[in-house]
């Protein structure tokens, strides 16, 4: 296979389970290459670069769609096993901040779980949806949390806790 593949783009395919793309097919198409396997049925997705950066991946557990560098998601659809829920999550990034905040919906049932603010020389925040408010994520020496109802507590008694208050 011809085409714009470097060193880092390998490793890229390595990385999200795409081995057989040193076999594969690959499409021109101005900025963007369409990349499939060769041998059809054996292994299902595929991938597109733009400028030789991933752009668009797919597979048979997820669907992602990055950004301009190829580093960062802008979407990614992960499916359901019967080992784990669905996931939806999308970032987003303010240029004015220099803020990139990702996004999660685990479960995919259209309510956002769980986000993550990153800004250039900042640490970054995690919070996680509990109840109507949005707690950060601690680090104390019982392990990871939050504050809820005034007490430190791992996330998941939190939000039962919210839950359980809640009026059905």
């Amino acid at each position: 296979m011809g085409g714009r593949f470097t060193s880092d783009n390998l490793q890229a395919q390595h990385e999200f389970g795409f081995d057989w793309a040193r076999h594969a097919l690959a499409c021109d198409m101005g900025e963007f290459q369409v990349v499939t396997p060769i041998e059809r049925g054996r292994v299902k997705g595929g991938f597109v670069l733009r400028n030789g950066k991933l752009f668009l991946v797919v597979t048979e557990k997820e669907t992602d769609l990055l950004d301009d560098s190829g580093e960062h998601f802008l979407f990614s659809l992960t499916r359901a096993t019967p080992e784990r829920v669905s996931v939806i999550s999308y970032s987003t990034y303010d240029a004015i901040k220099g803020a990139r905040v990702e996004n999660f919906d685990l479960g995919a049932d259209g309510v956002l779980d769980y986000r993550k603010t990153e800004i250039k020389g900042h640490t970054s925040k995690e919070e996680y949806r509990v109840g109507d408010a949005w707690l950060e994520l601690q680090q104390r020496e019982s392990g990871r949390g939050v504050v809820f109802a005034g007490r430190f507590m791992p996330v998941s008694d939190a939000i039962k806790l919210a839950n359980s208050r809640t009026p059905k």
